[in-house]
């Protein structure tokens, strides 16, 4: 019998570009407003300091080795502590995802990402592993026209941890029923998608990933255009 094989993806900076930024005090004056309509009273440099905090709080209340947060529940507790409670689960997540809008600075799908996932999914099983906020990462990947690829999607803010924790990487192979030797994860970050990819077990190829000056191994190929992209998973997987 034939072993399965897969080619497994991280989303954001590989799939998906995208650039954010966070700090921005426009982001905060005008989502201060939008949650004013929710009876939550909170000025905007309030709500900056409010989701900093939130987020520390997360990450240090963690016993994981590489924490994560989940956007969803940072909100809730600000809308909680702020406003007047009892909100349910589309007011926060629209909250959510609105701060992720204001927040985006570039949003699209890198070029021939489309059609080399297309190619590689008629002969591999393939997957979505990426350190991301389910919040609004589904919806992203919806708009990007990348959901109908990926049954299989694990994402850090579930969990609770983050690349490069291997169990990330592990529940893909078991989802897809495919062995570690017999995959390869396409990342292009060498510390968290190279190093997370080796630590499971499996091969690895970086997309415009830089150099690996912590990272002790070297991947198993690098590429810039996406239209090599097959060809050299075949020469990994064949």
């Amino acid at each position: 019998m034939t072993r399965r094989k897969a080619v497994i993806f991280d989303l954001y900076g590989t799939l998906i570009d995208i650039q954010t930024d966070e700090q921005d005090p426009w982001l905060y004056g005008v989502l201060s407003q939008y949650l004013s309509y929710y009876m939550v009273r909170i000025q905007p440099e309030e709500l900056r300091k409010a989701y900093v905090e939130e987020v520390r709080i997360s990450l240090g209340q963690s016993l994981q080795q590489y924490p994560e947060v989940n956007v969803y529940n940072i909100f809730r507790s600000i809308m909680d502590r702020y406003g007047r409670g009892n909100y349910g689960k589309p007011a926060i997540s629209a909250i959510a995802m609105l701060f992720r809008s204001l927040s985006r600075k570039r949003f699209g799908a890198f070029p021939g990402a489309h059609d080399a996932i297309s190619r590689l999914s008629r002969r591999y099983r393939v997957a979505a592993v990426s350190d991301a906020q389910w919040v609004f990462t589904d919806t992203e990947m919806e708009m990007l026209g990348f959901t109908r690829f990926f049954k299989t999607r694990v994402l850090s803010s579930r969990l609770g941890y983050k690349k490069p924790d291997p169990r990330l990487f592990e529940m893909a192979l078991k989802s897809l029923q495919v062995r570690p030797e017999d995959a390869v994860y396409v990342g292009d970050n060498p510390e968290k998608d190279l190093r997370g990819a080796r630590a499971a077990g499996m091969k690895c190829v970086l997309f415009r990933g830089g150099n690996e000056p912590s990272v002790s191994y070297r991947p198993d190929g690098r590429f810039n255009d996406y239209s090599d992209l097959e060809r050299l998973v075949d020469a990994i997987l064949t």
